[in-house]
């Protein structure tokens, strides 16, 4: 799935999946304080600022020039953003932070169609000779029609970007961050340490992942997998944005996480595959061969992703990652 082909932008391969290659901000440390002591409304502005900024330089990137690995890199900057907001969300105006999530989560929208379709070219592709022989005439009807697809994908991206303009976004979250809930704030105090926050923020997304992880056990329920994903990889950021507070296993539990999403994005990737196929390869021959070939594929994922939990078991990365702060 991760083969290099012909028929996409030479970076795309590395920028299918999440990489968090900087140091995630931190609150700066004041007279020594260690960062877990900084009070959460200042750390919480200074920390979204910080993703803000890396979200709209990611913005500019592309408009340059809608490179595939750029693309990949704002919507992760993207996702990151929001879960910024998610978390220190309660420090600031109710209504404004709502607005600018909606308006990040359009970005993060629009950049999903391109992404797929790449994945879509970059696993059709990369299937060996002997797995295509069966299905080639129908293999070479979808690629092409998936390589039209990508170039107006593009296209709508170009302009579905140009439409939502960045300066009024960076202006309204300039203004959210400005305007902090210090007092009559009922949803959070936002004077206590950032630590003190941190574990209980922690803890909030770590039980979402162990209350989905005893049905996404059994190997036929994708839906419980697909859920289990996306839980994975609100923890994984959630993690990258408290980065600063830990000192000890950061390096050990980050990677376990991004183990887990990569493993369970591929386990998604192909329930995706499957249903393309059936909706868009003919009936015969062709198509039973595809449909064959990703159910192997996806046996042996599955089974990488139970034998990860005998390593690090994924419902209890989040007790460990509070234990570090």
């Amino acid at each position: 799935m991760r083969t290099t082909t012909s028929t996409l932008d030479p970076h795309v391969q590395t920028r299918l999946r999440p990489q968090h290659a900087t140091p995630a901000p931190g609150p700066r440390e004041s007279r020594g304080a260690a960062p877990g002591q900084a009070p959460l409304w200042s750390a919480a502005r200074e920390m979204t600022a910080a993703h803000a900024k890396e979200f709209f330089k990611r913005w500019r990137k592309v408009a340059e020039g809608f490179d595939a690995e750029d693309i990949h890199d704002l919507r992760v900057a993207s996702r990151r953003l929001r879960e910024a907001l998610a978390l220190f969300g309660d420090c600031f105006p109710e209504k404004s932070v709502r607005r600018i999530r909606k308006r990040v989560k359009q970005v993060t929208g629009i950049l999903g169609e391109l992404r797929n379709t790449d994945e879509a070219l970059l696993f059709f592709n990369g299937l060996s000779p002997a797995e295509r022989e069966p299905a080639q005439t129908e293999l070479d009807l979808l690629v092409a029609q998936l390589q039209k697809e990508r170039e107006a994908a593009r296209q709508q991206l170009e302009k579905d970007l140009g439409d939502l303009r960045a300066t009024p976004l960076k202006r309204a979250i300039r203004e959210g961050l400005s305007a902090p809930e210090l007092f009559g704030n009922q949803r959070t105090d936002p004077f206590q340490p950032l630590v003190r926050f941190a574990d209980e923020a922690i803890a909030a997304r770590a039980l979402s992942v162990a209350d989905l992880l005893p049905q996404a056990l059994f190997e036929a329920n994708a839906g419980a997998q697909h859920r289990l994903r996306i839980a994975v990889k609100r923890l994984r950021y959630r993690l990258e944005i408290l980065e600063p507070l830990f000192t000890s296993e950061y390096d050990l539990l980050h990677a376990a996480l991004k183990g887990y999403q990569e493993v369970l994005g591929k386990l998604h990737d192909l329930d995706v595959f499957a249903e393309l196929a059936l909706n868009r390869v003919a009936d015969g021959t062709g198509q039973q061969q595809v449909l064959r070939v990703i159910t192997a594929r996806r046996s042996r994922l599955f089974a990488e992703f139970r034998h990860k939990l005998d390593d690090i078991s994924v419902d209890a990365i989040g007790t460990r990652a509070r234990r570090a702060l």
